[in-house]
């Protein structure tokens, strides 16, 4: 019986694509999240008004942040993204966007909750290469970004 081949491609990549925003970013934001908390209020929604305040102060705390690198692994056991490792088992098919000016892996999970997975690809890797690892263990199959993280990237998040 024929041992299987082990390989492993490994590489370093920002885990999202920074941008630097302007001041009128920031208030067109803050503006538009004051009418939604005020009009939220208005109509008695008090709670989802301080959700509202909430989240977009997480935002302004987090939107600065420079992108930290996450390591990659691909090996005969699955894809490893920063600690967290997604076994083939657990993996139904791939697709390497390369539409956009950062490329990704996205991963189609078996997970209900997570049924995307979208996996940064570094400057120097070979996608043909990157591409036949993959097939030897996941369907190639087209998936498209999903519609949240395309309006997202759209406003500039």
């Amino acid at each position: 019986m024929a041992k299987p081949v082990a390989f492993k491609i490994e590489w370093d990549a920002h885990e999202y694509e920074h941008k630097e925003r302007s001041q009128d970013w920031f208030w067109a934001v803050g503006i538009i999240t004051f009418a939604i908390a005020i009009t939220s209020a208005i109509f008695g929604n008090v709670i989802f008004a301080i959700l509202i305040l909430t989240a977009s102060f997480a935002l302004a705390l987090f939107i600065n942040r420079p992108p930290e690198d996450v390591h990659v692994v691909i090996d005969e056991k699955g894809v490893t993204k920063g600690r967290i490792h997604y076994p083939y088992s657990t993996l139904k098919s791939f697709w390497i966007d390369t539409e956009h000016p950062h490329n990704k892996i996205i991963l189609r999970s078996e997970k209900l909750l997570m049924p995307l997975i979208v996996v940064p690809l570094g400057d120097e890797i070979d996608e043909e290469a990157l591409e036949e690892v993959l097939e030897k263990n996941l369907v190639k199959e087209f998936h498209a970004l999903p519609f949240v993280e395309r309006l997202l990237e759209y406003f500039g998040f």
